[in-house]
């Protein structure tokens, strides 16, 4: 069995937003969540990842150092999800979770 190098696990908390895009849209919403790339920094999240779900839909997950940082961004993460309003098939709910596995190989 291969053994892998890893960080020390650190205990963090996360965003997770599933976002439904109204049909034929979904390469438009795409194209706006590329064009706000600069702004996620300004989450104060350490990594952000988008997901093609495929069906025209994809998650959002956020990774933030603690819960505070998490609930801190809520104003940005609500701009920024607003702005992609008008393509979606339904309003999306961002929730809160803890990460409870969290390895990072090197």
């Amino acid at each position: 069995m291969r053994e892998f190098a890893h960080k020390e696990e650190v205990n963090m908390y996360c965003s997770v937003i599933d976002i439904e895009i109204q049909p034929g849209r979904f390469e438009q919403a795409k194209a706006q969540a590329n064009a706000m790339i600069p702004e996620y920094h300004e989450l104060g999240c350490k990594q952000f990842i988008l997901v093609d779900k495929g069906n025209d839909s994809f998650t959002v997950i956020a990774i933030y150092e603690s819960q505070a940082k998490q609930e801190e961004a809520t104003p940005k993460a609500q701009e920024l999800l607003g702005r992609l309003a008008e393509m979606m098939k339904t309003p999306p709910e961002r929730k809160g979770a803890e990460i409870i596995i969290n390895q990072v190989y090197v």
